[in-house]
């Protein structure tokens, strides 16, 4: 059987860029794990005044990842496929010397905190003992420059492993662009078509995430506009794979 491995940086972002996708592999028995990094709780101690926005926007003042945890086995689930929670704390809840290493949203579209490079080299060590060798794994292309995504990205790029990248999502959708000093490496950009019911089922998943939907879409209408346009603009999913092929996995 086929083996899929997803590396979400958040709880929500590989549903987000690749639910159609899930949906059609695990119609055709194939297995899918979705391995999240960062889900770990929110650490005990002071937090900056832009996560306890993010907690207020997430709907409620105390600690939301239990339930966006929840959110996301409901998501993944709906797609037939497995939840995976790694302990990494969201960059958020990062700090180093009693300072916060993201204190706001710029930051977190920024390069990578120093104080992060050690992490990069333990999270490499969790995906490699996580991910079966076998299975094919995707890993995002750093799409909008979030830190977290760069942080997954170049961990999975330590495996040597031979990745599919996919576009992150809805940075994806609306301009965004691969910071200049990670760029892609050398591979084949492959677009998958996916049928209505396939699209549907990634909809539907996507609405789990109710404590997301207002910060990216307001609206499960707007969601459903903003998928179905990019799809018909693109002709479909799109990813960058290995240029060699792999072995033991079909494509797509």
């Amino acid at each position: 059987m086929a083996l899929h491995v997803y590396l979400s940086p958040h709880l929500d972002d590989a549903v987000f860029s690749c639910g159609g996708l899930m949906a059609r592999q695990t119609a055709n028995d194939e297995g899918v794990t979705v391995v999240t990094v960062c889900a770990g709780d929110t650490p005990v101690g002071e937090l900056t005044a832009f996560a306890v926005e993010l907690h207020r926007r997430w709907g409620g003042a105390g600690s939301p990842i239990a339930a966006r945890r929840a959110e996301d086995r409901m998501a993944c689930g709906r797609l037939g496929a497995s939840a995976f929670h790694l302990e990494v704390p969201d960059a958020v809840y990062r700090w180093s010397h009693a300072e916060p290493l993201y204190p706001d949203e710029g930051a977190i579209f920024g390069s990578l905190h120093p104080a992060d490079e050690e992490l990069v080299a333990k999270l490499a060590a969790l995906l490699e003992d996580k991910c079966p060798p076998q299975a094919r794994l995707y890993c995002p292309s750093v799409i909008g420059g979030n830190v977290d995504h760069r942080l997954t990205r170049m961990a999975a790029e330590r495996l040597g492993r031979s990745l599919w990248y996919y576009q992150d999502m809805p940075y994806a959708a609306r301009g965004g662009v691969i910071p200049a000093d990670l760029p892609l490496p050398t591979g084949i950009t492959m677009t998958i078509p996916l049928a209505e019911e396939e699209v549907q089922q990634w909809i539907n998943a996507i609405g789990e995430y109710r404590s997301q939907l207002s910060t990216f879409w307001g609206s499960e209408d707007a969601l459903y506009r903003e998928l179905t346009e990019t799809l018909e603009q693109a002709g479909g999913l799109r990813f960058l794979r290995p240029a060699g092929g792999e072995r033991g996995v079909e494509n797509p």
